[in-house]
C-alpha cells in the first residue's frame, strides 16, 4: 500500500510531463482529486491540479494557473 507521502512525491515528479521543475513546487491536497501547487520561489504563483486514475494509479489530468 502506498503512503500519502510517497503518492505526493510521485505526483510531484510527474510535473516534468508539464515542463515544470518538480523541485520548484509544493503540493497540498485540497479535494479528493484536486491539489494546490505552489511555487516555492514565488508564493504568489499557484496552480490547481486535477487528477485522474489510470490503471488504479493517480496521474495529472490538468493544471491551471490560479494566481501569478
Amino acid at each position: 500500500m502506498e503512503t500519502n507521502e510517497l503518492r505526493l512525491l510521485k505526483l510531484q515528479t510527474e510535473l516534468k510531463s508539464f515542463g515544470l521543475n518538480p523541485a520548484e513546487w509544493s503540493l497540498q491536497k485540497i479535494q479528493v482529486l484536486g491539489y494546490l501547487l505552489q511555487n516555492t520561489q514565488d508564493e504568489k504563483f499557484a496552480m490547481y491540479g486535477r487528477l485522474e486514475y489510470r490503471d488504479k494509479k493517480p496521474r495529472w489530468k490538468s493544471l491551471e494557473v490560479v494566481s501569478l
